[in-house]
């Protein structure tokens, strides 16, 4: 049974693993940690709050995870843009957490963050970490209506797929997180960062181990990609 009451809104997350990691030189989302990948943790990070989670993209999965919903990324866009269209597309009538496989550093208290902010949102809530630069949002790790739909169809067809653009649109709020739930949306993209991130969590440098698993790097050790 799903988490949402009866004539509400379905929630549903969407995790995209169809990148080509090339930077990476393998698959993000089957990178290990604690003895499983981390396409299995953010998994496990997102199902008790949502109704239902989906893939986007292909990729080969942990056998753990053949019961997940996979859907094709649209084939109209390019970038996280063909993702969310995607899930969009599938269930319009849903809400949606959309994220990227490669942000280890997930937690529930982020989640709950975004999901509390999404009750306020009539479009998107599209993080942003800088309060000095309103340009710069992030649209993995994000929440979208349905009735963004539209929106993200005219930005597809323009051939305009930098996702920040939404920020000028009524409807989308784009807040700022509690510093010490930045880390939560920092993304690894090389083995460089890997390394680093592998040598916090060695070391055990973060005050908030709050699941009780894993230590996390706060948002200094690692740095976020460019997402649009």
């Amino acid at each position: 049974m799903g988490k949402t009451p009866l004539n509400t809104v379905p929630l549903l997350a969407c995790v995209l693993i169809g990148g080509k990691s090339s930077r990476m030189g393998r698959p993000k989302h089957l990178l290990s940690q604690k003895g499983r990948s981390w396409l299995e943790r953010t998994v496990a990070v997102l199902s008790p709050v949502v109704d239902e989670v989906v893939l986007a993209g292909a990729g080969n999965i942990p056998p753990t995870l053949a019961h997940i919903t996979r859907i094709h990324d649209a084939t109209d866009v390019q970038g996280p843009l063909a993702g969310i269209l995607a899930a969009l597309r599938a269930r319009p009538e849903a809400s949606w957490i959309i994220l990227a496989c490669d942000m280890p550093a997930l937690d529930k208290e982020a989640l709950d963050w975004l999901l509390a902010e999404s009750r306020s949102g009539e479009l998107a809530i599209l993080p942003r970490l800088d309060e000095a630069d309103a340009t710069r949002v992030e649209p993995l790790f994000a929440w979208y209506s349905g009735k963004c739909l539209p929106y993200l169809e005219q930005m597809a067809a323009s051939g305009n797929w930098r996702i920040n653009q939404l920020r000028h649109i009524q409807g989308v709020h784009t807040p700022l997180p509690p510093p010490h739930l930045h880390f939560a949306w920092s993304n690894i993209n090389t083995p460089e960062q890997l390394q680093g991130y592998q040598c916090c969590l060695d070391r055990g440098e973060n005050s908030s181990a709050r699941q009780g698993e894993e230590i996390v790097p706060s948002a200094a050790d690692l740095s976020h990609q460019e997402k649009y």
